[in-house]
């Protein structure tokens, strides 16, 4: 029994609350101290005390004015973050409807690009010529922007998203398929990935960066849903079409992440792009020591190639800075391969590994810092 179960076990009445990492002993909760005023007051006291408080504003009062003030200020805040979200909103749900609707042959199907993205709804294209091997399906959606890399979805999911890609990380944070500033920006893939036609030339690891709307479905958000291995059963798997091929992947992992030295004396270099066969074991190892599930019947190969969603985590936030993220990874189904997943065989991992910041903001040790960590660059 790892020491995050103990924690579990332990009786609230004991007033419990972790374990010390300098001692490694049960810590207790401070009992409550109660300061007893023994001053008495005389009748001229009193008599003056009732007098104040006829000219004071009670608590009351100043609740009432206090709310006052906070609903107004959240009028004004709703009414601008309404336009941030929805106006941008809107602009994805017409890329979507731009990219996936019902053809005169029915249905789209995500992996039929020549009938997901019709020619016949962009009869105005911003460009002529297209790189060579464009799947003919993203000539809409490369016509409008031409940052466009590929699309990814999740079945049953809210992930069913372009993603783009530029010579950086900063273009999309907060911006757009269309330019226009959006809190939760794009889905946008790692500057250092190739957009290859066969799996052959794809990243070691091709990594997505996405925002996680709090409250809200839409980029990322439904990510951390992987935290319950029942979700992972029944969304075992990730289509990715790319500008000249589609891929399928199955999950490995979904664990949480720092991504600073400084909240973790391990880091784990998730969003390392190109490490080398004989490390690869190493990768998938440690994402399995991470992850809230493990599933057996998956298996790694030296030669797999791997797709890494990341998203923003507030399971360890500071000051409302947040300090991890939620990754999500699953490696390539391989040629002759079927996409079907036995998640029968998948559980819940009893005792995975988390972050240092998360092991000290709950006040425990940290039972897995004498294990080595995945070195990315070996």
């Amino acid at each position: 029994m790892n020491n995050s179960e103990k924690d579990m076990t332990q009786s609230s009445s004991e007033g419990y609350r972790g374990i010390s990492m300098a001692s490694g002993e049960p810590v207790a909760l401070p009992g409550k101290e109660v300061y007893l005023d023994g001053l008495e007051n005389t009748a001229d006291d009193i008599k003056e005390m009732e007098e104040v408080r006829k000219n004071t504003m009670t608590a009351g009062d100043k609740r009432m004015i206090t709310a006052l003030w906070l609903l107004n200020a959240a009028v004004f805040a709703f009414i601008g973050l309404f336009l941030a979200f929805t106006g941008s909103a809107d602009e994805y749900s017409s890329i979507k409807e731009e990219a996936r609707f019902e053809t005169e042959d029915g249905p789209a199907t995500y992996y039929d690009p020549s009938s997901v993205f019709s020619e016949a709804l962009a009869p105005n294209y911003q460009v002529s010529e297209y790189p060579d091997g464009l799947l003919p399906g993203f000539e809409a959606l490369y016509s409008e922007n031409s940052d466009t890399a590929a699309w990814i979805r999740i079945p049953d999911t809210t992930v069913d998203h372009v993603v783009l890609q530029t010579d950086n990380h900063t273009d999309y944070d907060r911006t757009t398929f269309y330019g226009d500033y959006y809190v939760g920006g794009s889905l946008f893939m790692d500057y250092r990935n190739k957009i290859a036609r066969s799996p052959k030339y794809l990243s070691k690891n091709t990594i997505i960066y996405g925002h996680y709307l709090k409250n809200q479905r839409g980029m990322f958000s439904d990510l951390d849903k992987y935290m319950d291995v029942e979700y992972y059963k029944e969304h075992p798997v990730i289509e990715l079409s790319t500008l000249y091929n589609n891929f399928e992947w199955k999950i490995i992992g979904a664990f949480v992440a720092a991504v600073e030295e400084q909240y973790d004396n391990a880091l784990f270099y998730y969003w390392y792009d190109n490490f080398s066969d004989s490390n690869t074991l190493g990768f998938a190892n440690e994402v399995a020591f991470r992850s809230y599930f493990i599933n057996p019947s998956v298996d790694v190969q030296p030669t797999d190639k791997f797709l890494t969603l990341s998203t923003c985590s507030h399971s360890m936030d500071i000051g409302g800075m947040v300090n991890a993220r939620f990754v999500v990874v699953a490696r390539l189904v391989r040629e002759g391969e079927t996409r079907d997943v036995n998640v029968s065989t998948a559980y819940k991992n009893p005792d995975q590994r988390m972050p240092q910041l998360w092991y000290d903001q709950q006040g425990l040790v940290n039972p897995h810092s004498q294990y080595a960590i995945w070195d990315a660059f070996a």
